[in-house]
């Protein structure tokens, strides 16, 4: 009997992946050495693209004005990312200028403005491989990323981009005011057109009914003239993709864990709700390390300390002794009879409950 799991049908076929393979001997062509260089950057490009589709990673921020006779466009430093997955570096701000013959700023009310990816052949060499009957030939040895900013009358056809917000429901819109306080990822809607493909794991980039290969400028602002007569950019049709942060998964599981804890003590655990409200989340993780690391007995005796004083005070005199016993409970040179702390935890509730009873006394 066979118990093997063999497969029952298979389909194969290549990827567009391809790289340079090198043996003892080989008469090496200039194909052979490019395509190192053409490997490394298929990949980025198939990794950029499939991660984050096209769109502003980061800055690019438009203004407008119009001065003698031309509107002046000025687009921040920043970096974005071609449908190809190539990105395009602006390294500084830069001005764009409209053409007086092609446009007037005081009779036209909008522009639209994208970022191209340029290249330039850089430090030319004479081919050396040639006979001597045809003339020497040069090509570049280096190739420099550039770009170009692009001013259009009209939306352009072929740039990535989000579709113009049609209401405040639609995409483009601004983000929901949050409670004060409140630290919310402004993740991107799953249903905005814009970043539904993202999200449904389609792979591919296109821009509207052109394909990657044609879809090379990125979309950054669209310009419009107010009743006051000033250029303002809406920058919500341009597509951003800046990776979002996550939060560390630890944390969550930290307050878990006191949660279970402290189930027997509600009390203690609304302190620290308190206490998370008042310091910042590094902070509260080294608290709640250190409330871990005390023991069932030790744990009782800060609590009933912590009654001693007067309600208002408790949370604040819960952070002293945590700040005060957090070495001696988590550092690493400390001896293992030290980190007991009952006895020192007895004596600072004894010192505490000592002049209330000598007051008691006085009084009768």
């Amino acid at each position: 009997m066979n118990n093997t799991n063999e497969p029952v049908g298979s389909g194969i076929g290549l990827s567009t992946l391809q790289r340079a393979r090198f043996g003892p001997g080989m008469l090496l062509q200039h194909e052979d050495l490019e395509q190192l260089n053409t490997y490394t950057r298929d990949l980025s490009r198939l990794l950029f693209q499939s991660f984050f589709g096209c769109g502003v990673v980061c800055g690019l921020q438009v203004s407008g004005i119009a001065d003698c006779g031309h509107l002046i466009v000025t687009v921040q430093k920043g970096l974005a990312l071609a449908c190809s997955g190539d990105p395009v570096y602006v390294p500084e701000k830069t001005i764009a200028k409209t053409d007086k013959e092609k446009f007037d700023p005081t009779k036209n009310t909008q522009v639209w403005v994208a970022l191209c990816p340029t290249k330039k052949c850089c430090a030319p060499r004479t081919t050396t491989c040639c006979s001597d009957d045809d003339e020497a030939t040069s090509d570049c040895t280096r190739e420099k990323d550039g770009f170009e900013i692009r001013i259009y009358k009209a939306r352009p056809d072929c740039a990535c981009g989000c579709p113009p917000p049609q209401d405040t429901n639609q995409s483009g819109a601004a983000p929901p005011p949050y409670p004060q306080g409140e630290n919310l990822c402004q993740c991107a809607d799953p249903k905005d057109p814009c970043y539904k493909d993202h999200y449904a794991g389609t792979c591919g980039c296109t821009c509207g009914e052109c394909s990657g290969c044609d879809c090379k400028c990125i979309l950054l602002a669209f310009l419009k003239v107010d009743a006051a007569g000033k250029w303002k950019a809406d920058h919500t049709v341009r597509r951003f993709i800046r990776p979002v942060l996550m939060r560390d998964p630890q944390v969550a599981l930290d307050k878990a864990a006191l949660a279970s804890d402290s189930a027997a003590d509600p009390q203690t655990a609304a302190y620290f709700d308190q206490l998370s409200e008042q310091r910042t989340e590094k902070e509260m993780t080294g608290f709640r390390q250190a409330w871990a690391s005390f023991s069932a007995e030790e744990r009782g005796q800060v609590q009933k300390t912590l009654e001693e004083y007067p309600a208002q005070d408790r949370v604040l005199h819960l952070q002293e002794i945590l700040n005060k016993y957090h070495d001696a409970k988590l550092a690493p040179n400390v001896l293992p009879q030290n980190r007991n702390l009952s006895s020192q935890l007895a004596a600072k509730l004894a010192q505490k409950r000592r002049p209330r009873a000598s007051k008691s006394q006085t009084t009768k």
